[in-house]
């Protein structure tokens, strides 16, 4: 047993005899041979229709061998005598069949309306079990149900597939990531985001996988689902399971590419020359559309080629991708390579399965900074785009320091950066006895980062034509290794089904950077002056040449169970414990315990009820969640400024963080009463969830005097929030025949967060800022002890006076407006509820699904109308002119309740068309062509750029609602693709 003190110092490496274990199985596997092995085909129909059922699986029971039927509904599998076939398709009941001396064997499956709403296997982490076992909150979606189109993101996959899943990116920058939150807000101190596990890696990166190579999907939503992996599972856990081969003998290549186009959906509207001439602007002779110049139609090019095969003794699948993305700002894409390998080796008898997986992704992507779009706005449009009309005299700039030239910088900013992923994990499992099975899991995935920037001394902007020019260089390398020990279970004892779970798991991260910048180059025209910093002349001063690294690590060890129990498949009960230490803590406070109970009851199995099911579950769990720093509980220095000395430049040294050795974990407990039904001799079935949670000892940041400290900030855990809120799914099978299928969803969610306390030292406070000039320092969103989180607080507009002056209210009276004393509340940026429908459609060889999403009673801060829907703002900018603009108005720019907007939307995220073409070929299996579009359509009254959830303000969780004004513009997109399978 570890003891407390040396967490931060042991290291515990992989013994040496389980990669020989290892090697040696996979060689005494591939020599294993299937004795008395036989072929038997047949087809599989619908009892009531007759017709063929494609898709349907066919399973050797005990064995992950199998296959599944064609478009004919016809399979053929490899077996023995001794073999029992598994028979089993969604919506159908599950036949098994003994093979004995049978060569042909030919199943009628009969509709099944209870397992309509199931997943067969369902993902709960360290394991599967049925759905019907599941007793907390967890959603499945299968690669069948996935958004299609013009998905380069995997997260994209996801978006209105689940009740309380909210994943948003305001804008469509394909560089940006996404904001994904689950049952709202769990933490204002710690990562918000769900933990991400990909076949079992904890921590696992989106970005080392292709959304073409991921099976399903699992989101573990309460605690008492999450509790298992402890630490991390209070924003929830989303389990990613790649795909894999199938079948017997069952060689398969496929071939998936579309070719998209992407545009801008929606500009923030600004005034045309005339116009601006009109409200008082300067007229400079020209016409000038920024916003075209700096915007584009993007043309995307993906393809993926997949191979895959499976033999009695396991299976292989390998696959590479390739994506080329252009965005609709001049100058932002990437160009993504990836490969993915997964092996899977049985031998001694099917005892030990081993499996191996590997990946690589490399991405090269530009960037563009999102100034050149807010400049575009109001820029102004009668100036010419270089010194009169010539570029050879250099770039116009506007005589107002507070914007610039949007061309010169779309055109003069090199920012490019290369990302890779590299990933290898083994797994060695082996059945002990019928009962019991034991496992060795490893991993390594290692990440690096490289950015190179240079802004040229062309353009204004950056401050790179007083500094010469500006090179920036950044390097990033993360890695997370992991070892896991597990132990399963599993008898019936009469009517009992018990499941037990035993593991061990070390985990460490180790975080390194460097970065470095340089000005006064003596020309912008080097080989690429971001890679070439020792050519900048700059020397001695802080503000033009800097130099930064570090090195970090953490560890994190624990120990978990986990038990479960089945009685008749009627009432369900799971019960799990995990004890975790690590090293980001103080010496009082290394190790938390985290642990969960749940069950479930079955009415529809107990009584005559017109339900197929109808099962109540009530779980309750402990999570928790750790900061983002590894060393805040201990005295740190950082780099201070550099001074001049003797005629010699020192650097200053600074302290940057006080001693805390009783930081501990954050806790969040949990309870979720669930209901799953099902009606009977009815497609129509769903869930309901309703939960309340309570975070505590959140992590906050807190100001202490100095002396007696070192620094002026602790992190210390203060914070606590309260959350509840109600998830309903509901789905139909509304038409099942041969000809038409159609199928549909709706996923309805509501979450609301309080802050029970903040800091410890005030009640209320400001968060956010609408930023320089005028406005600078103004924050408007309030944050109050006993308050929901995200209310927008302004003060009241009235109108205008006689003379175009606005009329404010003075809400104390004093004879002075002020955003401290007279704003109130005028809206709130996180939503009442969240909307999404699913619709899929079968109709002979055509198929159609289309997803809508919407989120309403949430309102945005439109800080490009603050400040620049006036007339008056033609004296510097081009006026913002949106359905709000007051041609009357004689004061500039301000803050006020006019400026706030209800943001409530309903839009086609996705819909795709497909025809399955009949090549009648034998090497040809599947042949189809579709079309897509994204974001064909948005209903909303909100006027800025996307009127998505923005869930917080430049990462701070506690300031949402804010539309700042450097926002990538947000595009629709239309794709053709294939689909092809030999």
């Amino acid at each position: 047993m570890l003891k407390n003190t040396q967490l931060s110092f042991v290291k515990l490496r992989v013994p040496k005899s389980l990669w020989v274990l290892a090697i040696f199985s996979f060689f005494l596997g591939m020599q294993v041979q299937a004795q008395d092995e036989k072929t038997v085909s047949g087809t599989v129909t619908d009892a009531a229709t007759g017709t063929p059922i494609p898709g349907a699986n066919v399973i050797v029971r005990g064995t992950t061998s199998g296959t599944v039927t064609d478009f004919d509904g016809l399979y053929q599998i490899e077996v023995s005598d001794q073999d029992v076939l598994v028979f089993s398709y969604v919506g159908f009941r599950t036949q098994e069949v003994q093979v004995g001396a049978q060569t042909t064997i030919d199943v009628s499956l009969t509709e099944d309306f209870t397992q309509l709403d199931e997943v067969t296997i369902t993902g709960i982490g360290y394991g599967t079990v049925e759905r019907r076992e599941v007793t907390s909150a967890v959603a499945s979606v299968d690669s069948d149900e996935f958004n299609t189109g013009n998905i380069n993101d995997p997260a994209q996959l996801l978006q209105g597939k689940v009740a309380g899943l909210s994943i948003a990116r305001p804008g469509g920058d394909p560089n940006g990531g996404y904001n994904i939150r689950l049952r709202g807000l769990s933490t204002f101190g710690a990562n918000a985001q769900p933990l991400v596990v990909i076949d079992g890696v904890l921590g696992g990166s989106l970005q080392s996988i292709d959304p073409n190579d991921i099976k399903s999907i699992e989101v573990l939503k309460d605690a008492s689902a999450a509790a298992i992996y402890g630490t991390r599972g209070s924003s929830g856990v989303i389990l990613v399971t790649t795909k894999r081969a199938t079948g017997v003998d069952n060689a398969r290549v496929e071939y998936n590419t579309y070719f998209a186009m992407e545009s801008v959906a929606q500009f923030v509207e600004n005034s045309t020359p005339q116009e601006f001439i009109e409200a008082g602007g300067q007229d400079q002779g020209y016409e000038t559309n920024w916003l075209d110049l700096v915007t584009r139609t993007g043309v995307t090019n993906v393809h993926n080629l997949a191979l895959s095969n499976s033999i009695k003794s396991g299976h292989y699948r390998a696959s590479v991708n390739y994506r080329d993305v252009e965005g609709v700002a001049v100058g932002s894409g990437f160009d993504q390579f990836n490969a993915r390998f997964n092996l899977v080796q049985r031998a001694i008898n099917d005892k030990l399965t081993l499996t191996i997986n590997g990946a690589i992704t490399k991405r090269k992507a530009s960037f563009i900074p999102y100034e050149a779009q807010r400049f575009a706005i109001i820029a102004d449009p009668t100036a010419p785009i270089y010194i009169d009309g010539d570029p050879a005299n250099g770039y116009w700039e506007p005589t107002t320091p507070e914007y610039h030239n949007p061309y010169a910088i779309s055109q003069e900013t090199t920012d490019d950066g290369i990302f890779s992923t590299l990933l290898g994990t083994i797994k060695a499992d082996y059945k002990l006895t019928d009962n019991l099975s034991v496992a060795g899991f490893y991993s390594l995935q290692h990440e690096s980062d490289q950015r190179s920037q240079y802004y040229s001394s062309k353009m204004r902007f950056s401050s790179a034509a007083g500094q010469g020019g500006r090179a920036e260089k950044e390097a990033e390398d993360r890695e997370n290794e992991l070892f896991e020990l597990t132990a399963n279970y599993e008898k019936y004892f009469g009517d009992v089904k018990f499941s037990l779970l035993g593991g061990y798991s070390w985990q460490e991260f180790t975080f390194t950077n460097f970065d470095a910048f340089n000005t006064n180059f003596i020309t912008d025209d080097l080989l690429y002056n971001a890679l070439e910093l020792g050519l900048g002349s700059a020397t001695g001063n802080d503000a033009l040449v800097g130099l930064n690294s570090q090195k970090e690590e953490s560890r994190l060890i624990s120990y978990f169970g986990r038990a479960m129990l089945n009685w008749k498949d009627k009432f369900f009960m799971s019960a799990s414990y995990r004890r975790e230490g690590s090293s980001k803590f103080g010496e009082n406070e290394k190790w938390g315990n985290f642990y969960a109970v749940s069950g479930g009851l079955d009415f529809a199995q107990l009584f005559d009820i017109p339900f197929s099911s109808l099962k109540l579950r009530a779980g309750y769990g402990v999570t928790g969640n750790l900061p983002e720093e590894n060393y805040e509980y201990r005295v740190r220095l950082s780099r201070g400024s550099r001074s001049q000395f003797n005629n010699q430049w020192i650097q200053g040294v600074n302290f940057a963080s006080n001693p805390n050795p009783d930081l501990k974990w954050e806790e969040k407990a949990e309870t979720n009463i669930g209901l799953d039904f099902g009606m009977l001799n009815s497609r129509l079935y769903g869930s309901i969830d309703v939960y309340s949670r309570n975070s505590t000892d959140i992590l906050s940041v807190l100001s202490v005097p100095q002396p007696p400290n070192f620094y002026d900030e602790t992190l210390v855990n203060v914070g606590e929030l309260e959350s509840t809120g109600v998830e309903v799914t509901l789905n139909g099978a509304l038409v099942q025949s041969r000809k038409v299928n159609y199928t549909t969803g709706i996923t309805f969610s509501t979450f609301n967060t309080k802050l029970v306390r903040f800091n410890g030292e005030t009640q209320r406070t400001f968060r956010g800022n609408l930023g320089p000039p005028g406005l600078n320092g103004i924050q408007p969103i309030l944050l109050e002890e006993g308050r929901v989180i995200g209310d927008i607080v302004a003060p009241i507009f009235e109108g205008l006076a006689e003379d175009g002056s606005r009329i404010i209210t003075d809400q104390n009276g004093d004879g002075t407006i002020s955003q401290e004393d007279d704003a109130v509340v005028v809206g709130n940026g996180l939503p009442d509820f969240e909307l999404s429908w699913n619709n899929s459609l079968t109709v002979g060889k055509f198929d159609l699904s289309a997803t809508f999403r919407g989120a309403f009673g949430h309102s945005l801060v439109n800080i490009n109308r603050a400040y620049y829907e006036s007339p008056l703002a033609s004296q510097n900018y081009n006026p913002v002119r949106t359905k709000y603009y007051l041609p009357e108005l004689t004061q500039g720019e301000s803050w006020n309740s006019y400026y706030v907007e209800k943001a409530d939307f309903f839009k086609l995220d996705n819909v795709t068309v497909g025809y399955n073409i009949d090549l009648k070929s034998d090497v040809i299996k599947n042949f189809r062509v579709y079309a897509s579009g994204q974001n064909l359509f948005v209903i909303t009254g909100y006027t800025g750029v996307d009127p998505e959830v923005h869930y917080d303000w430049f990462g701070d969780p506690l300031a949402p609602g804010i539309d700042d004004r450097t926002s990538y513009f947000r595009s629709r997109t239309v794709s053709l693709g294939l689909n092809v399978t030999f």
